[in-house]
């Protein structure tokens, strides 16, 4: 008789001929393990089947290799091969439909197992199987792109994806193929439709309720939301509404306490109502859940659903939002998918005024897979043992960090032999703490990690919403308190249960296992205002701002050095993690990229170099598209690092830089990248590639700067070998990877505020006519050639200025009447200059001569020296393609084809040393002088175009020569390459069309 598919099979441990282990008793064993791994598979043995008949509907006779169908996702196959993976089974099986139900087969893994398993004992093969990493498997994932319930005949080869793209597969272990069978089941497709058509019926649900509400009751409904635009308060509610119908049918359906309450699911009331639901329905029963719990979640709904709002508008909208919630429920994604927190950013329209920028689910599952998998606990088997472990996320957003971290830890925890169920009380209780300025989005946060165990209740939440009223800074209040407490909605909204009472939320120094984040980047800037959020009145705003500010200042006179106005509220949240991180606590966080090499972040890298251990920090090395954030638009890193213990503490740590050239297109594909990323394995060199599935993913360099809280240079770079040139020459070597080899300068390298001296800031000098009124002098510009009395080098002009020798672009007119304060500037001219904001792409000169002294300006720096021949070297220097290439590691290349430096920061770039004493130190200063005049009116193209500028390359050896390697060949070759792989960089082309076309990059 044959197997049926619901019963328990054990398997029958045969052996082939000769002793050969059967395939089928592989197959059996897999199951078996993977059983283990999930607290679902193991509780219902029918949802891990291995080799059996009848299992699809119109082939009984196709028996699959592993068949995994819990109830609450798709039906994922697993088809096995000694040696390479099963595509050719795997791709059969898709679209079958499985017996007993209506869902067809979306996806199959195709996996190989090793061959020498064959000859292994039944009992080697289960105990490498139960080890964490005890057999490597290779693994791919095909996917049907096909709507609902389809046969096998309706599956087209142009429907079938592969990932990785075929042939190429991924190698990892039973855990890993226990989480692939998780993300399989959500195909991306299906996701990617079903989040746009939701998204498109929200804003169209919206704008009908406006219509229908009038603009009173849609004020109100705003007021309650704190939302200024009626419109997107609106769709919000609609957001919020849908969340909670989605919740409330599941409470209804597994709730017991809920159930003997009385509690109906929406279609129950639909029943009763005779196809009618009406509000007052739906108010009562939300009621019924806020008696219980979940306050975190229909707290807000239930406010939002307004007792005015008739039920001829709202009642369509709420029976559309139902029917919408039951669609979600029923596409079988589990709880791998939060359609809410997804929605939000894309509702929300204040993004840009708080600077709130929603954390990518990728870039989520990346940063949480590297971080949970850092945490310590006794016995992750244990939910006692992990429910201890405290996690934070202080600007949580709608949870997505949060979520992503929580998922993480339950499934170490199921594949170690837990029961997710006994730790979700705990870890909603006590473990998870989520503050953000926005109640909305607490609200996206609590629904999240709610539904990932509904069966299990929880009575009080760490998750609230913290405004910035009364003079407070929102969560930052906690750098100098241990708990955010609800009074009357004036220092934090509690998203917990309804109480009276004021509800403590306690978050002690050094209490926290795990801080987690995405933090507001704002900093007064331009038009944004620190603190400008919706709701605020000015005044409000102006008492936070004083509020912070007292709170920096104690902060930075207690030596703390993150805090730092100028970084903007991305340190400050740093600062707050820092301090509420236990000793060998996880920091995760996601940052700009300028936290990695702008001056104002100076501090930051200094403590977290000083205070944490095996530091990682991620960037995108392709610039364009690659973010980390919903629609920020710029360049971002990740940071993962553990703070040591007091006894730990070094002067300066190491970083380990990654670059990827690809980003994370899907939670898989995320979690394949931290797996990648967690077995970087250090060598020799320092630097390596990321290589896997035909793809190359990223590279790697270990960051040894050369002073604590020196830029993290490498972060950002596409080319590792570039990297490790900059790295070498600022310790004084010229290394060539090409060659594996390395030559000695003959000076030593060091700052630029010790070869010369350092001009005033623009403002200071003065300002163009028109301007602000600020600085000594007013300035007009001058055309080429005109004389001059007060000249000055203040603007950068592309088109001119291609000749190290150039021409000053202003003259001033006194501004002041002191002339103390006018003579004060004049003894600061100069005819060297250094620019500060070097737009490759259009610009030649990173340093300029002019005829006369002058002064400088926005643009330019006066560097004052008294020695002609160490002004002529640094002006060779800095425009050679060392000099560039050092220019680009310790400058801000955040925006595209800038290398942008501070005013504060120049001080410490790092130049060959000019000034030397001894042989070598005349030897350059000599050189320097005969070149510069054969050197100064050359014709210089942008510095992005240096890979086919002759006159860039007569500079180049003029530079070597100042460095003792003028008459090495194999060194002038090595600058040669150098010259052409720096142009190739994401950071020096900017993308530029043109100059990619002339590099070969693009047709």
């Amino acid at each position: 008789m044959q197997d049926q598919p619901n019963q328990p099979h054990l398997p029958s441990m045969n052996t082939g001929p000769s002793g050969l282990m059967h395939e089928q008793t592989f197959n059996e064993l897999l199951a078996e393990a993977l059983r283990t791994r999930r607290r679902s598979w193991r509780d219902n043995e029918s949802s891990v089947i291995a080799e059996r008949h009848n299992v699809f509907t119109n082939d009984p006779g196709l028996r699959p290799d592993i068949l995994i169908k819990p109830p609450e996702i798709y039906p994922v196959v697993i088809e096995v091969e000694f040696g390479e993976p099963a595509f050719v089974d795997a791709r059969h099986r898709l679209g079958r439909e499985v017996s007993g139900t209506t869902d067809a087969v979306r996806s199959a893994i195709a996996v190989g197992a090793p061959s020498e398993i064959r000859n292994w004992s039944v009992d080697q093969l289960r105990e490498n199987l139960g080890r964490p990493r005890g057999l490597e498997l290779k693994c791919a994932i095909l996917s049907a792109d096909i709507e609902g319930p389809e046969t096998h005949a309706a599956v087209q080869d142009t429907d079938v994806s592969y990932w990785p793209p075929y042939p190429y597969y991924i190698t990892g272990t039973v855990d890993d193929l226990a989480v692939l069978c998780e993300y399989a089941a959500a195909p991306p497709g299906l996701v990617a439709r079903t989040a746009d058509q939701v998204s498109n019926q929200i804003h169209s649900l919206a704008h009908s309720l406006y219509s229908g509400l009038g603009p009173d009751l849609a004020r109100e409904i705003s007021k309650i939301l704190g939302q200024h635009d009626q419109r997107q308060a609106l769709r919000m509610a609609c957001c919020i509404w849908l969340t909670s119908l989605r919740l409330h049918n599941l409470l209804a359906a597994q709730s017991d306490s809920l159930r003997k309450r009385g509690l109906r699911s929406v279609a129950e009331l639909r029943t009763a109502g005779q196809g009618i639901i009406t509000l007052g329905d739906i108010r009562a029963e939300w009621d019924k859940i806020l008696d219980v719990n979940y306050g975190s979640i229909f707290s807000t709904a239930r406010a939002a659903l307004h007792d005015q709002i008739p039920d001829a508008v709202g009642a369509n909208t709420m029976d559309y939002l139902s029917q919408l919630a039951e669609r979600v429920t029923a596409l079988r994604l589990g709880n791998r998918v939060d359609f809410a927190g997804e929605l939000f950013p894309r509702l929300l329209e204040d993004r840009e005024e708080t600077a709130a920028h929603y954390t990518l689910p990728e870039t989520a599952d990346l940063l949480a897979h590297l971080a949970v998998d850092r945490m310590q606990t006794d016995n992750w088997a244990s939910a006692e043992a992990v429910a201890a472990l405290k996690i934070a996320d202080l600007s949580c957003g709608t949870g997505a960090l949060l979520r992503a971290a929580y998922h993480r830890i339950r499934r170490v925890h199921e594949a170690a032999g837990g029961t997710s169920e006994d730790l979700h009380r705990a870890m909603m209780e006590h473990s998870i703490t989520g503050l953000d300025i926005n109640s909305l989005a607490s609200h996206m946060t609590a629904a999240g990690l709610s539904t990932t165990e509904i069966e299990t209740e929880y009575h009080t939440a760490h998750i609230a919403a913290v405004a910035v009223i009364g003079g407070k800074t929102g969560s930052l209040e906690l750098l100098e308190e241990q708990q955010m407490t609800d009074v009357l909605g004036e220092m934090a909204v509690t998203a917990t249960a309804r109480t009276a009472e004021p509800t403590n939320i306690p978050l002690q120094d050094g209490s926290q296992d795990l801080i987690i984040q995405n933090p507001p980047y704002s900093r007064a800037r331009g038009k944004r205002k620190l603190f400008d959020v919706t709701g605020i009145t000015e005044a409000q705003r102006k008492r936070s701002i004083r509020r912070l500010a007292s709170i920096r200042g104690r902060l930075r006179e207690g030596g703390n050095e993150v805090i730092d106005g100028q970084a903007g509220l991305g340190a400050d949240f740093s600062a707050l993690a820092d301090m509420k991180l236990k000793d060998g606590g996880i920091f995760a966080t996601v940052l700009p990229l300028t936290a990695a090499h702008a001056e104002s972040w100076e501090g930051f890298r200094r403590t977290i170099e000083r205070k944490y251990r095996r530091i990682i920090a991620i960037a995108f090395a392709e610039h364009e598209g690659a973010m980390m954030s919903a629609d920020t638009y710029m360049n971002e890193m990740l940071l993962i690092a553990t703070k040591r213990t007091e006894q730990e503490m070094c002067s300066r740590g190491v970083v380990l830089s990654v670059n990827l050239r690809l980003s994370p297109s899907s939670g898989v594909e995320a979690f394949w990248f931290a797996n990648l990323l967690a077995g970087i394995k250090l060598s020799g060199r320092n630097t390596g590639v990321i290589h896997d599935a035909g793809m190359r993913i990223g590279s790697w360099t270990l960051v040894r700067t050369p002073r604590p809280g020196f830029p993290w240079f490498s972060l950002g770079m596409q080319n590792h070998h570039v990297a490790a040139v900059a790295a070498e020459l600022m310790f004084g070597h010229l290394y060539s990877p090409h060659r594996l080899q390395r030559w000695e300068l003959d000076l030593p390298m060091t700052t630029l505020d010790r070869v010369v001296s350092l001009g005033p800031t623009h403002d200071l000098i003065g300002h163009p006519r028109g301007g602000d009124g600020r600085g000594a002098f007013t300035f007009d510009e001058v055309e080429p050639g005109a004389s001059t009395t007060y000249p000055s080098l203040w603007g950068a002009r592309g088109g001119r200025q291609k000749t190290i020798m150039t021409m000053p672009t202003h003259d001033g007119e006194p501004a002041v009447t002191n002339d103390d304060a006018l003579q004060h500037m004049l003894t600061q001219q100069s005819d060297l200059f250094i620019s500060r904001n070097l737009r490759m792409t259009s610009q030649a000169l990173a340093a300029a001569r002019t005829p006369e002294i002058a002064m400088g300006g926005r643009a330019w720096t006066a560097l004052m020296c008294d020695n002609e021949a160490v002004k002529a070297a640094l002006s060779i220097w800095c425009n050679s393609t060392l000099g560039l290439l050092l220019r680009t590691c310790y400058a801000q290349t955040t925006q595209q084809g800038r290398a942008t430096m501070q005013v504060k920061a120049l001080a410490g770039f790092p130049v060959p040393d000019f000034t030397s004493t001894g042989e070598s130190g005349e030897r350059a200063r000599t050189a320097a002088s005969r070149h510069f005049d054969s050197l100064k009116d050359l014709s210089l193209e942008p510095a992005s175009y240096a890979f086919r500028d002759e006159n860039r390359a007569r500079i180049d050896g003029a530079a070597l020569e100042l460095l003792g390697l003028g008459d090495n060949s194999e060194a002038a070759d090595s600058v040669a390459t150098l010259r052409s792989e720096w142009c190739r960089e994401p950071s020096v082309h900017g993308g530029t069309r043109g100059i990619m076309r002339a590099q070969g990059l693009l047709c």
